[in-house]
């Protein structure tokens, strides 16, 4: 509902101006509660980021918490032409003399020639068996060469089909068809006896499906891949080239520098953590009287500084790694002592980070108190961010009574200044009525 004003016409005065300022100072505790809600919304922001950097150091320490994960290694090959290695967590330092004799092959068939690849094959059943699982196609009306190709290639796992032209003039188009995988286990026969009403093509093989075969320190070895991981333990080989008189040397040796980066991976992890948690707290933080940045601060910031309680190894705290505090609650890492300390205790710094029966490492004990800090059932982040929003809530339902509020009080100063100018007006009136009777 509006109400017409005459602002100022009889009084003189600025009425709706002044109405305005009366309705800006009332507007002052809704200034307040929307400052309120700006703090609160800045808090839950800041409170994703920084679960997000607690996040991160859980990432890196779920790196270092498996024996696999922390034993690190690699593999040299001394001829990478003729062989490349790869080696996982599980292989054991060694070395040794791998000969290989032959590549594992592929299968290959191929047809008689016809003069166009839109030849009629014939309708009936086709079916391609592979590594013994059979797979039977439905040829309907007329299929051409080509068709049976890309119908091949659709239907069936661990073939592929193609057409070569040879360009000549005539019977210048083959259908082939290649074993997608080396070795024997691939191997694959197709029966076209089920064609009819066309010209079937006729395979004949022209590679046989063959295992790789090889030597390692002098034992006998078979391959049904090129790219076996089973044959030395934790390695994976990619034979390239055969060559009996070829002996290469395989090595494989601890990744210091590998366990040295997933150290150094935590402690960055770490201090990122902490830049951003000094700020935070600090005078000016959005979350410097947040009680989940103190609980998390406490307990990342305990976990490191602690030693372990009940590990298997001799290694019980960070600094005896090269890991030491530095100045704004941060950490300091020296590779070259961490790589001092791992050559001669190996098993000590392993069984400090690692869990296995009997040895909860600090890795896993790390990983542990984020998981239970960021649960989102029971987690601080949980409570300290739904009590953020419901004092967004209560603010916004207070700023709603308020507008109401401060909307009736308007209009209330609305009708009282009008009612005054028409008042004055009508006094001005008569005024004016009395003064022309006396004169």
């Amino acid at each position: 509902m509006s109400t017409v004003s005459f602002s100022g016409l009889a009084t003189g005065l600025d009425t709706g101006s002044i109405i305005t300022q009366l309705v800006e100072l009332k507007r002052a505790p809704i200034y307040r509660l929307q400052a309120d809600k700006k703090s609160y919304q800045d808090q839950i922001s800041a409170l994703s980021t920084l679960k997000t950097k607690l996040l991160a150091v859980q990432t890196a320490a779920k790196k270092l918490d498996t024996a696999n994960e922390f034993s690190s290694a690699k593999a040299t090959s001394s001829d990478t032409d003729a062989l490349t290695v790869t080696a996982s967590g599980t292989a054991a330092p060694g070395q040794y003399q791998v000969k290989v004799k032959t590549l594992a092959t592929a299968q290959k068939m191929q047809s008689q020639g016809y003069d166009s690849k839109l030849d009629n094959v014939g309708a009936g059943k086709v079916t391609i068996t592979v590594g013994g699982e059979a797979k039977e196609l439905n040829l309907v009306g007329v299929t051409t060469l080509q068709g049976l190709a890309q119908m091949i290639n659709d239907n069936v796992e661990g073939v592929s089909a193609s057409i070569i032209s040879t360009g000549a003039a005539t019977a210048g188009y083959r259908l082939v068809v290649n074993g997608a995988e080396a070795g024997t286990a691939n191997a694959f026969t197709v029966d076209l006896s089920g064609l009819s009403g066309g010209v079937p093509p006729v395979l004949t093989q022209t590679s046989a499906a063959a295992d790789a075969t090889l030597e390692v320190d002098n034992i006998a070895v078979t391959a049904d891949s090129n790219n076996p991981d089973d044959i030395i333990s934790g390695v994976k080989l990619n034979l390239l080239a055969a060559d009996l008189n070829n002996v290469i040397t395989v090595t494989v040796a601890r990744d210091t520098d590998g366990i040295s980066d997933k150290v150094k991976g935590l402690v960055d992890a770490y201090n990122d953590l902490f830049t951003f948690v000094s700020k935070e707290s600090g005078k000016d933080g959005t979350l410097r009287d947040n009680a989940a940045l103190r609980t998390v601060a406490s307990q990342v910031e305990g976990l490191f500084s602690s030693s372990l309680s009940g590990g298997l190894g001799d290694i019980k705290m960070f600094a005896q790694m090269g890991v030491t505090r530095g100045e704004g609650r941060q950490l300091e890492f020296d590779a070259a002592k961490f790589k001092e300390v791992v050559a001669s205790s190996f098993g000590g710094v392993r069984d400090f980070f690692i869990k296995r029966d009997g040895n909860v490492g600090k890795a896993s004990s790390i990983d542990t108190i984020i998981t239970n800090l960021t649960k989102s059932t029971t987690g601080v982040f949980k409570f300290s961010t739904d009590s953020l929003n419901k004092r967004i809530e209560y603010a916004d339902d207070s700023i709603a009574r308020y507008e109401r509020s401060i909307e009736s009080y308007q209009l209330t100063l609305q009708r009282r200044f009008t009612a005054m100018e028409q008042m004055v007006a009508q006094l001005q009136s008569q005024g004016n009525s009395l003064a022309g009777i006396t004169s």
